[in-house]
């Protein structure tokens, strides 16, 4: 049920890619426009639709980028581990969307994927961001079209008007851009940053998916707010109040 070949091979491509690029970095561009290619014929071969590709790209983009961000060996394996599950999230996934799109288990593959690519390109790009002084812009821009893209793929799994799905999912990402426009004036890390990011887009992704599936009402959409307020509380009192990068 949870172990399908081709997914499985996919994953297994990812994996290697990610550990050519601990062990060669010099063909570290090479490498990672194979796993694009890749990534961008998979999501499309698996899932019959080009929006099952928006996870696996953004995956090979985010983890890439981390894998810069995090120096120990070992800390880079877990996470070569962990991105590769993931990913193999993301195909399994969209294989059994493609199959039948009211697979409600697949659903929930699919939210795990997107709310870990959401982390890992959040995360990356802020950390890119503080390494190497990139202009603000350019984080904001990030922001935006990871948001836009990877909530219309799963938005459109739920909702099947297009218009309105792009409608809130621009709106979404316009809102995201915006804090992190704010974020950036905090005085901490990337890890840090990311996680707080995530929570706010997690509220506001809750909102609106919530009123496609007919279940929004004040009671449920206060409760998260205030849920997750005490949560980015907490990360923020236990957060070291300089840039750790």
């Amino acid at each position: 049920m949870f172990l399908k070949l081709q997914p499985l091979i996919y994953s297994i491509f990812f994996f290697i890619g990610l550990e050519l690029i601990v062990f060669f970095h010099r063909h570290v561009i090479f490498i990672v426009f194979f796993l694009l290619f890749m990534a961008l014929f998979q999501g499309w071969k698996i899932g019959h639709r080009w929006k099952f590709s928006v996870l696996p790209i953004f995956f090979v983009i985010s983890s890439v980028a981390l894998l810069y961000l995090v120096t120990i060996f070992y800390e880079q394996q877990a996470f070569i581990i962990l991105a590769s599950a993931m990913y193999y999230l993301s195909l399994l996934g969209a294989y059994r969307l493609s199959l039948y799109e009211g697979d409600q288990t697949a659903r929930g593959m699919n939210m795990a994927a997107s709310v870990s690519t959401i982390f890992f390109t959040y995360a990356s790009a802020y950390g890119l961001y503080l390494n190497f002084l990139v202009p603000l812009y350019y984080l904001m821009l990030v922001f935006l079209f990871a948001t836009l893209f990877v909530s219309y793929q799963f938005f459109s799994i739920i909702y099947h008007d297009k218009k309105i799905v792009w409608a809130y999912s621009f709106l979404i990402s316009l809102v995201m851009a915006e804090i992190i426009w704010t974020i950036n004036f905090w005085p901490f890390g990337y890890l840090t940053s990311g996680v707080v990011a995530l929570i706010l887009y997690f509220v506001l992704w809750d909102i609106i998916q919530s009123y496609f599936l007919n279940i929004l009402n004040k009671r449920r959409a206060i409760a998260n707010i205030i849920f997750f307020s005490l949560v980015i509380g907490l990360v923020l009192a236990t957060s070291k109040w300089i840039p750790v990068i």
